[in-house]
């Protein structure tokens, strides 16, 4: 039975200082490998998210979308009665721009007196 004891004995043995440290050692070295990673990471996502904002400015200027507010509107001769800086721009009667949709103001009220 005294055999039997030895292996157990040797099983629950604490490690050695230099097992530790060796130990704790190649984790930092795990550790410095996935903090190295994750700094790299980040720097790619960073990288990523300023390319889409560049294509996005980029495709903004190559194709700029009229506001949400512009309406179509079609250039009669009393708009370039009313304008002259319209026809000296190029345009005549006829041709379709869009226009700012303006809302109609609403008439003030009096305040009353509480």
């Amino acid at each position: 039975m005294s055999e039997e004891l030895k292996p157990n004995e040797q099983e629950q043995k604490a490690p050695s200082k230099e097992e530790v440290v060796a130990f704790l050692r190649e984790q930092i070295e795990v550790k410095s490998v996935q903090l190295e990673l994750q700094e790299l990471n980040t720097k790619l996502a960073t990288y990523r998210a300023d390319e889409l904002k560049a294509l996005s400015f980029i495709a903004q200027l190559t194709n700029p979308q009229p506001p949400a507010s512009a309406q179509p509107h079609v250039i009669t001769q009393e708009d370039l009665d009313n304008n002259p800086e319209i026809a000296e721009q190029g345009f005549k009667v006829g041709d379709e721009v869009m226009v700012e949709k303006q809302e109609p103001s609403k008439p003030r009220g009096l305040k009353k007196d509480k």
